[in-house]
């Protein structure tokens, strides 16, 4: 049997100043498809440690991720759509298709990329044959999606960490089809919320704390009650608000072995959880006022404290350039801080001057300026360096590679573009080309072991919990402006379904 293998996605804000094209992308193709995953905990090598033993011959296509960013350009969509069922047409005949998707994207003239995508893979491969997909917990659970793929599993964690074990029960839910042994029912149920990401977190350092929190705990009793007899799976899709497309709510899908009304009532009676409690998610973490942040970051007696800009969230296509709090701890005279930001052309000129040189320069504010403005700051350049760092332990991706199966030198890397480390007053800055990364790595690659600051600011929403959570004092998460606001303060959306909670009283 001949299964073929892929990825496609974007995380696009609508609110982002950013349209992404053919420069954003990140394309794996061919047989490097397989053997850059093979032994790594991600949703492609879930797929193929899935299907191993099997008899399969795994098929490579392409993976082409934009990442979380803006709406992506039309040209640059079109362009890798067309590669990906291009390289499908080619393939021959296939029994089944396995995608690594994300599900909230959008591009020029497509709300519901991912989505029409799908569409085009089912007239290539044709009715009967199965298309599963593996989709991040922010994804968007369109009636295209589902009506296109026999099945869509969820990431199950947030912070994202189980993106293997996901791909794993993809490909192996797959086998089961093939074998006669699974006929897959899928039912939705969609909930008038816009999730509240902050607090719909599952993930602790403690067995006791991750216990208490209430998604965590509503995921528990979803993984008991798809052990059922009839049950195939439980996904909780958190949806990505900042695309605002009419299905970017909160929503469940339940898959049953044939049988709808079961399949039905396991996704009306998970999503009836999840809306009872969605007033503990908004409580579980609030949002403090900037200054009311950083006095208390400044009088703590242990260390690090960490201030999480949730509005300018890495990983949500913020453009990481929010001076808001930088401002804040230099205007209050902070020590032994370290502030994250995003500035190529502060970069630039911090390269054109060199090491130990001293500046004065403004820095962020330049990619998205209707929420804040730049900091001029005079400043030595303590560090420059390339960008490029290897993420070695638990992290929004999940744990880079299985355990003892390669060497050191197949962690994760990651390339921010060059980057500079500032010191000015007691503030150390750390500006890159790219994304800012939301790992310890990202800070020890520019010299700044976080363990030993007092107050390090980390431009995130839940991804840094998972590399963050076992050093930090306390994280206090922020109530600031931007485009990946928690509250949706200033963010004017056009395309939700109205009424809808917290936007409106429900």
């Amino acid at each position: 049997m001949r299964i073929a293998i892929g990825g496609f996605g974007a995380e696009s804000n609508a609110f982002s100043v950013e349209k992404p094209g053919d420069e954003s992308v990140v394309v794996t193709s061919g047989q490097e498809l397989l053997s850059s995953n093979r032994g790594r905990k991600t949703v492609l090598g879930g797929f193929l440690d899935g299907l191993n033993g099997a008899g399969i011959s795994a098929v490579p296509t392409l993976r082409a991720f934009w990442g979380a960013t803006g709406v992506i350009q039309k040209a640059s969509y079109e362009r890798f759509k067309a590669e990906l069922i291009g390289s499908l047409r080619s393939a021959g005949r296939l029994d089944g298709v396995l995608l690594d998707l994300h599900g909230a994207m959008l591009a020029e003239g497509y709300p519901d990329g991912e989505g029409v995508l799908l569409k085009e893979v089912r007239e290539v491969v044709g009715v009967g044959t199965p298309i599963l997909c593996v989709l991040d917990i922010h994804g968007n659970v369109t009636d295209l999606k589902v009506q296109m793929a026999d099945v869509l599993f969820g990431y199950r964690t947030n912070p994202h960490v189980d993106l293997y074990e996901r791909g794993v029960k993809a490909a192996r839910t797959l086998l089961a089809m093939l074998r006669r042994e699974v006929k897959p029912v899928t039912r939705v149920r969609r909930l008038p919320m816009l999730g509240p990401n902050l607090g719909m977190s599952t993930w602790a350092y403690t067995f006791e704390a991750q216990e208490r929190l209430p998604f965590s705990r509503i995921m528990r009793t979803a993984t008991m009650l798809e052990k059922e007899p009839g049950m195939v799976d439980i996904s909780v899709f958190i949806g990505f608000a900042h695309a605002d497309m009419p299905q970017c709510v909160t929503t469940t899908v339940a898959v049953s072995n044939g049988d709808p009304t079961l399949a039905q009532s396991m996704a009306d009676r998970v999503a009836q959880m999840v809306w009872e409690a969605r007033e503990e998610f908004v409580k579980l973490r609030p949002l403090i006022p900037v200054d009311e942040a950083v006095d208390r970051a400044m009088k703590a007696s242990r260390w690090p404290i960490i201030l999480v800009d949730v509005a300018d969230n890495s990983g949500g296509g913020a453009p990481c350039d929010n001076t808001v709090i930088l401002e804040a701890l230099l205007r209050k005279g902070a020590e032994d801080a370290v502030v994250p930001l995003r500035d190529p052309e502060a970069v630039a000129r911090v390269f054109a001057a060199g090491p130990g040189a001293v500046l004065d320069l403004e820095v962020g504010g330049g990619i998205d300026g209707r929420f804040y403005k730049p900091v001029r700051i005079r400043a030595t350049v303590k560090a420059l360096t390339d960008g490029r760092y290897v993420i070695r332990g638990p992290h929004h991706g999940g744990y880079p590679v299985r355990e003892g199966l390669l060497p050191k030198e197949a962690w994760s890397c990651a390339d921010v573009g060059r980057t500079v480390v500032l010191k000015t007053n007691g503030v150390e800055v750390i500006v890159s080309e790219g994304r800012v990364g939301m790992e310890r790595d990202y800070y020890k690659a520019a010299g700044v072991d976080p363990a030993e600051r007092r107050i390090v600011v980390v431009k995130s929403a839940q991804a840094h919990r998972a590399s963050f959570e076992g050093i930090a004092a306390e994280i206090i998460e922020v109530d600031m402006p931007g485009s990946c606001s928690s509250n949706y303060r200033g963010l004017t959306f056009k395309n939700v379904p109205r009424p809808i909670w917290p936007l409106d009283p429900i």
